[in-house]
């Protein structure tokens, strides 16, 4: 049972809510609870582009406006030594991908999406949105009999770039990395 830490909002909190599984943030994410921020940090975004705001405003209000979760396992604190078990779950963030194109007629952050739902060789446990919106958050199960977290990340950042020709932020590397939970009522969950 894929069971993590959630984290009430502002990002500085490092001590748990409580313990949840996939289908709990699934419909927390498909549902409107994060519709009002959510639509706020796109609504700042399109500010951003016009320069009428700066990119600190817009993680200033994402760092203190989002619930987050660290799908990789559960922990006493946000810190990878507070770890108390590994759920077997990671996830990899792909940013700015809404320019995305695979050659064909899939672009975009939905085309992207529905590659990698429907990608053979890779399991998806939970697919959204971020919640700046021209991004990703892909959570697969990993089986740590066969690598460890880390070496997981490697092995699934190199597939996605060779297959896809995007790279995940590096921080997915991190055990206890935190991410925020958007609204997206397109999020899927296949696990």
């Amino acid at each position: 049972m894929n069971r993590f830490s959630f984290f009430r909002a502002p990002v500085s909190n490092v001590v748990p809510h409580k313990t949840v599984e996939l289908h709990q943030i699934y419909n927390v994410i498909r549902g409107d609870y994060y519709r009002q921020p959510t639509e706020e940090l796109r609504r700042l975004r399109r500010l951003l582009q016009e320069e009428k705001i700066t990119q600190r405003d817009v993680q200033r209000f994402k760092a203190r406006h989002f619930d987050y979760a660290t799908f990789s396992g559960e922990f006493t604190r946000r810190r990878d030594d507070a770890l108390l078990a590994h759920s077997g779950l990671i996830c990899l963030d792909f940013d700015h991908i809404d320019q995305w194109h695979d050659g064909g007629r899939l672009s975009g952050v939905y085309g992207l999406r529905y590659a990698l739902m429907h990608d053979a060789a890779v399991d998806t446990a939970l697919l959204f949105r971020s919640p700046g919106g021209d991004g990703l958050k892909w959570v697969v199960p990993i089986d740590l009999a066969q690598g460890t977290h880390a070496d997981w990340f490697e092995i699934l950042s190199f597939y996605v770039s060779r297959n896809y020709g995007v790279e995940p932020d590096p921080s997915g590397r991190d055990l206890s990395r935190a991410c925020y939970l958007p609204w997206d009522p397109d999020v899927v969950m296949m696990k």
